[in-house]
């Protein structure tokens, strides 16, 4: 049951995603052998049955190895579909069509090069492993047509057009699988390097990066906003005492109080360290920018944090403002609202001064 939870839960990295396509694959794969033993018992090969139903074994015993020895599990897999080839084609010839499986093997090793934590190691098995096919293809296609092997069977016309049908419906389904496939997990980490780039890892706001892409889109529009810097009162001691995770707790919460509070027109980054910032654009009014700063520094003082299994602390932030009406950019904004936050330090924190 953990095995089925840990697969679901972590199938937004690059890792769950892998270890979901293998998981589907096995399936797949399983799905493939079980109607391939009707075909071989339809046609009373033996040799392909036995063969067929190691196979099937395999890949049973294969959902308890195919996640936690991945890349085992798969090698192992690329040599049973390869020699589950060759004997199918010395078996029914080459109009049974069991060669289109080198295609679909082509596709599925091409699926690791999309690895970029091991890229230079991927492509050099994805190039040796794809010389391997390449070369197997016609070779079994001379074997076949130069050699007759004593287990060689001649279809009907019937059994023959089920196998051609069968062979080319896997064929097809295994290149579209894992072209999707490919196709996924390039969009998900393009997505995920966009994240890194524009969000703090931390709080899962803004970062400096994406802060800039709001500047951009603000200015392009008017040159008035509302910006404000927040500042977290006597934060150091909380680091100091109970150690820089806990700080962390804090900041994460912080991160999640603010992201409360985006909208079409308020948005909200880390600044950095303990600061934050806070941009309205031009459609939303002064008054009700520092109205929404007020409710921000009130929610802040309300929440507990929990930074360990039995403390739990308080936190206020000090909240400087500006109303920028000259287009100067965000950093010049924050320098002036920055003068601001300074006087609510000065007079006491906690407070908002617009």
């Amino acid at each position: 049951m953990d095995f089925y939870k840990n697969l679901f839960k972590n199938r937004n990295t690059y890792n769950g995603r892998l270890n979901m396509a293998v998981f589907y694959i096995n399936i797949f794969l399983v799905l493939v052998h079980v109607f391939l033993s009707v075909f071989y018992f339809l046609a009373g090969h033996k040799l392909m049955i036995f063969f067929n139903i190691g196979s099937i074994v395999f890949y049973l015993l294969g959902f308890l190895y195919c996640i936690k020895h991945r890349n085992l599990f798969l090698q192992f897999a690329f040599v049973e579909i390869w020699l589950h080839t060759l004997f199918a084609i010395c078996s029914f010839g080459w109009g049974a069509y069991f060669q289109n499986w080198i295609f679909a093997l082509l596709a599925a090793v091409f699926l690791p090069t999309f690895n970029p934590e091991n890229f230079k190691q991927s492509y050099k098995q994805t190039y040796f492993l794809s010389a391997v096919l390449f070369i197997s293809y016609f070779g079994f296609a001379y074997l076949i047509h130069t050699h007759t092997f004593s287990f060689t069977m001649e279809l009907s016309t019937n059994m023959r057009t089920i196998i051609f049908v069968l062979n080319n419906f896997i064929a097809f389904i295994s290149i579209i699988m894992f072209a999707v496939t490919y196709t996924k997990n390039k969009e998900s980490k393009e997505i995920e390097l966009v994240k890194k780039a524009n969000f703090d890892e931390l709080t899962g706001i803004y970062n400096r990066h994406g802060i800039d892409i709001i500047e951009e889109a603000l200015l392009k529009r008017s040159k008035k906003y509302s910006i404000a810097i927040l500042d977290l009162d006597f934060f150091k001691p909380v680091n100091d005492t109970y150690g820089h995770k806990s700080g962390d707790i804090v900041l994460s919460k912080i991160g999640q109080i603010l992201a409360s509070y985006t909208s079409k027109n308020i948005s909200v980054g880390r600044w950095g360290g303990e600061e934050f910032i806070i941009v309205g654009n031009s459609d939303i009014k002064y008054s009700d920018f520092v109205n929404t700063l007020e409710d921000i520094r009130k929610t802040v003082e309300k929440t507990k944090y929990q930074i360990n299994k039995k403390k739990k602390i308080n936190i206020t932030v000090s909240i400087g403002s500006k109303y920028i009406k000259d287009g100067k950019s965000i950093e010049e904004g924050v320098s002036r609202a920055d003068i601001n936050l300074y006087k609510a330090k000065q007079t006491g924190r906690n407070k908002v001064i617009s």
